[in-house]
């Protein structure tokens, strides 16, 4: 991915329930074990232990972006938003999936939300101003060609099921017309895209490991249906709904495409634009228990004088902070293709199984 900032997504029901645990913090039990009680600030404490200094991190981290963003005039735009809505939402099969994860995680939509605008927020703050020449998109499109070759394409369904006779059984039921593929695979494949009535995402035929499948994604005509085939231990009937030749790169076609990857793979180190923030912002951890963050939150002079000898002074201090687990900056490593890379990491709630 572009930009992996794990604070954004760091367990936001865990922080939800800190602040209501530590809101009501007393005695009361909630819970009993053969009599025992655990109280809510026992499990207050636990979760301040495990998880506080996290949370209180992503939450300061937050704020510094959001000044860093305002200092350079950038804000969220709907347009923004909705597609990034749209491309998170796109990882479930359904709105009653998403919001089931959301449920699953104690988060409302409007929290989500929140999770998604400080995302795309970040990602701008790390595209600002990373505006390539034209010279500059041609010489990177030259040294990364293959990123942007398209692959021959296939898109298939299957049924999966655990003997040939059964196969031929559920075969013939579909060459008599009594039911399509679809209802057939959900009725008797035990594969996962039973669900999706034996649909498999568009996958790269070179991809394909199983010589067998890989000579029917190459060669059934689109439309048509396979006889039962062994493969792994289990017999498969495939149809091929779509199959699309690959394509070499062309860097006209793809200037686009090729400006986008551009972007990303020269993009601006969150970590620096956060270390930025704090020598220009006073930032005070008070409560004790979370004083370790306070190195990582304390501005350090550029130079300290070294008193008693000749004018001399000793190295800079500052420097870059080492960066968090979890963030990644820029390091003009070899781009991720465009499709693959579109955002920052998913907020938690959309943790699809």
């Amino acid at each position: 991915m572009l930009l992996t900032y794990r604070y954004f997504a760091l367990l936001p029901a865990i922080a939800v329930a800190m602040m209501g645990m530590i809101a009501g913090c007393g005695n009361a039990p909630v819970a009993t074990v053969g009599g025992v009680k655990i109280t809510e600030q026992e499990v207050e404490e636990r979760l301040v232990q495990t998880y506080g200094e996290q949370v209180l991190q992503s939450m300061i981290d937050r704020e510094l972006l959001q000044r860093a963003a305002e200092e350079q005039g950038i804000e969220v735009t709907e347009e923004q938003m909705a597609e990034a809505i749209e491309e998170m939402k796109a990882q479930y099969p359904s709105e009653e999936a998403f919001q089931q994860e959301l449920a699953r995680n104690n988060m409302s939509e409007e929290e989500w939300l929140e999770e998604v605008r400080i995302m795309v927020l970040a990602r701008e703050l790390a595209l600002h101003g990373v505006d390539p020449t034209e010279e500059e998109l041609q010489t990177f499109f030259e040294e990364n060609r293959e990123m942007f070759r398209e692959p021959a394409m296939v898109s298939m369904s299957e049924i999966v099921v655990t003997s040939e006779s059964e196969a031929q059984e559920i075969l013939d039921e579909l060459e008599s017309g009594e039911s399509s593929f679809a209802d057939l695979a959900s009725r008797y494949s035990l594969s996962g895209s039973r669900e999706t009535g034996g649909e498999r995402p568009p996958v790269p035929i070179e991809q394909i490991g199983q010589p067998e499948i890989r000579e029917v994604a190459e060669n059934l005509p689109v439309g048509e249906v396979s006889d039962p085939i062994e493969a792994g231990g289990s017999w498969v009937i495939l149809r091929v709904r779509d199959r699309t030749a690959s394509r070499e790169p062309s860097f006209e076609e793809d200037l686009e495409q090729i400006r986008e990857a551009y972007r990303r793979a020269n993009a601006n180190s969150l970590e620096e634009i956060l270390q930025e923030q704090v020598e220009q912002t006073n930032i005070n951890i008070i409560d004790p228990r979370f004083q370790a963050l306070s190195e990582r939150y304390t501005a350090t002079p550029d130079e300290i004088p070294q008193f008693g000898t000749d004018d001399t002074q000793m190295p800079p201090q500052g420097g870059q902070m080492p960066p968090a687990e979890g963030h990644e900056g820029h390091d003009h490593a070899a781009p991720q293709p465009v499709p693959d890379a579109p955002m920052p990491e998913a907020p938690a709630a959309p943790d699809a199984d």
